[in-house]
């Protein structure tokens, strides 16, 4: 199976990028199109980010931080291999799960890749998280890859 379309998320951490350089590798490797995508809630403020749990920190990035996220992830993107031409840089308003299928649908997207971080937390069973909810709602395959040691 050769993916034409690779949909990955980022929320500029560091388990973001693991994700996203998998995603680039499996992009290269095919000679894919990579959209890396990014959510913000609109209205607030970045300064407020230290004071939030970190797997509610995309809910207080707001859309200059969110364009900075995609940018740093599209660099990654071309250290890894991939032709600037064939990678798209997406910064949504909204839940980031809702984001990246809703971004896989419009673009038919072959694959969207997620990183595991909140899989192993007790708040997955009260809040969901991203993966979890990406791989119920994904119109297409989804590769979670690996992003925290348990």
């Amino acid at each position: 199976m050769t993916y034409a379309r690779i949909v990955v998320g980022t929320d500029g951490s560091a388990t973001a990028s693991i994700a996203v350089a998998h995603a680039a590798a499996l992009a290269a490797a095919c000679g894919s199109e990579l959209l890396i995508v990014t959510a913000f809630q609109p209205n607030h403020s970045s300064t407020a980010v230290e004071d939030v749990p970190e797997d509610l920190e995309w809910a207080v990035t707001d859309s200059a931080a969110a364009a900075q996220h995609v940018a740093d992830a599209a660099r990654l993107a071309s250290e890894q291999g991939v032709r600037p031409e064939l990678v798209h840089i997406i910064a949504e308003a909204g839940d980031p799960a809702d984001a990246l299928v809703g971004v896989a649908e419009a673009r038919s997207a072959d694959v969207i890749v997620v990183g595991s971080k909140g899989m192993n937390s007790a708040s997955r069973f009260l809040l969901g998280n991203v993966p979890n909810k990406v791989s119920h709602h994904a119109p297409c395959d989804v590769l979670i890859v690996r992003t925290t040691v348990r």
